[in-house]
């Protein structure tokens, strides 16, 4: 018996772990698409991208560069990372708790993440 249950372990694992690679190899990135028609709730000059990669999920936001002086510019990037969390889980998050949101983009935005929410376009890369 012991031996069976060792080989079927091994053939297990020559099927399991091909499929976990691949898994691991996909992801996802989610952002504003200006084709759509729809106006960026941001604004012209900030925008948030949200990437899967290998099971967690990167939500970036960013601001166009602004010139402060002749030689100084000032450049904004904030991420807020959810280890473990799928993307479509991560999006229901940021819905459900406005101070992550808030965290992210550095104000308190009453209406949260609901805005931007509504006009991402997603894509597997």
């Amino acid at each position: 018996m012991k031996n069976h249950s060792s080989k079927l372990i091994v053939a297990l694992a020559f099927i399991i772990f091909p499929l976990s690679c691949a898994a691991s190899s996909s992801s996802r990135v989610c952002q504003y698409n200006p084709d759509s028609g729809k106006p960026n709730p941001l604004g012209m000059r900030s925008y948030i991208t949200i990437t899967e990669d290998e099971g967690s999920t990167i939500v970036t936001y960013e601001q166009f560069p602004s010139t402060v002086d002749e030689n100084v510019t000032l450049t904004t990037k904030r991420e807020l990372t959810f280890h473990d969390t799928p993307l479509d889980t991560a999006r229901v998050i940021l819905l459900q708790n406005k101070n992550y949101y808030s965290e992210l983009v550095g104000y308190d935005d009453p209406e949260g993440f609901a805005p931007v929410n509504e006009v991402l376009t997603c894509e597997s890369k």
